[in-house]
């Protein structure tokens, strides 16, 4: 006969077992959820526009990065940066659904459908872009000022030489031809699940120990296995990126730094981030271990006409722009910021022609 306080300890590890096997290895493929429900509109075979709100103001377009699922901004009802702009005064937001990329899709197309959904909003947008869709939304700023209202750029690489992180001794220490052999092994895509593995090689510890040793300690917690579950789920919906815009990215991007430098161009055309004049407002997080703050805040020397905010917020990467802290703090005052006057950024901020700070 087993004693009653064994058995309660039995029975304790068999439930923590069940809960961590069936949030590690979910019986049903994942699909991707959206917290709010939206109108579609197809723009082109690249990207679909989710639009939300029914106000006349000002539209924002968030632009999402084109690695993994696109409802990553629009996450969960407590976690979603598409109800907090909605929260704080925006009264209509746009944001990029992409799709399976074709092949041949480089970063000038990616542009022409990000101004593609910008004209279908009505030509003029505050431009919010998100880790890749950061340096994506600068560059169409700078190739276009007409179409920016505002540009905020949230955990994206404006400056990969700014500080090192193992991302950039991975992307540094290999040849090209590693970079082109993923891609010709994945029939002219960049494979999702190949991006995922390589971002977890950046955290090894976290990702094959940490994670799921928390995942089991806490698995009577049903707020942080509801949680990780759906951050793991949107981790599984792997989708790849046009072989041609990853190979331009690393390159250019990232090895060349051109964008940086003044040396980007778009169709023969030099990206100069010092065209860019509207109020920009850069957010960071302190634990970003893709996308240092350095990396973030170069757009202020680059773009020396626009008035810039810095927001530092206690997130790694994604939480840049999906966790409840930076929700919570930052992005409401950046809402509150795109309904203003463009003389009024942020409070604390500075006015146009110098630079502020605003802790997030």
């Amino acid at each position: 006969m087993i004693p009653p306080g064994l058995a309660g300890i039995w029975l304790d590890s068999l439930e923590r077992w069940q809960r961590w096997a069936e949030v590690s290895w979910p019986a049903e493929p994942p699909a991707p959820r959206w917290a709010t429900a939206a109108d579609q509109v197809p723009i082109s075979r690249s990207v679909r526009l989710r639009l939300y709100g029914d106000g006349a103001g000002m539209p924002v377009l968030v632009v999402t990065p084109q690695v993994n699922h696109s409802c990553i901004a629009d996450f969960s009802e407590d976690q979603s940066l598409v109800r907090t702009l909605l929260a704080h005064g925006v009264q209509r937001v746009g944001l990029t659904d992409w799709l399976e990329p074709p092949p041949d899709h480089d970063i000038a197309d990616s542009l022409d459908d990000i101004v593609a959904c910008a004209r279908h909003l009505g030509g003029r947008v505050h431009l919010v872009g998100l880790c890749q869709g950061g340096w994506q939304v600068a560059m169409v700023a700078a190739l276009d000022p007409s179409v920016a209202a505002s540009l905020t750029v949230a955990a994206a690489p404006i400056d990969t030489h700014a500080d090192s992180t193992l991302l950039h001794a991975f992307v540094f220490g290999l040849p090209m031809a590693f970079f082109e052999s993923v891609v010709a092994a994945g029939g002219g895509v960049a494979p999702g699940r190949a991006l995922s593995m390589g971002f977890d090689v950046l955290k090894p510890f976290e990702r094959a120990v940490a994670d799921p040793t928390l995942l089991w300690l806490r698995a009577h917690d049903e707020d942080h296995v509801r949680r990780y579950a759906e951050l793991r789920r949107w981790y599984r919906l792997n989708k790849g990126i046009s072989g041609r815009l990853y190979l331009e990215v690393v390159r250019d991007l990232f090895k060349g730094n051109h964008l940086a430098r003044g040396q980007m161009r778009v169709r023969g055309e030099r990206v100069d981030l010092g065209r860019i004049e509207v109020p920009v407002q850069l957010v960071a997080g302190s634990r970003d271990h893709i996308t240092p703050p350095e990396q973030v805040w170069a757009l202020e020397a680059l773009a020396p006409r626009a008035p810039c905010t810095r927001y530092l917020v206690d997130a790694g990467h994604i939480g840049v722009f999906m966790g409840r802290t930076s929700l919570g703090t930052a992005w409401p005052r950046i809402a509150a910021a795109m309904t203003q006057p463009r003389h009024a950024l942020t409070p604390g901020s500075a006015p146009p022609g110098t630079r502020g700070t605003a802790s997030g």
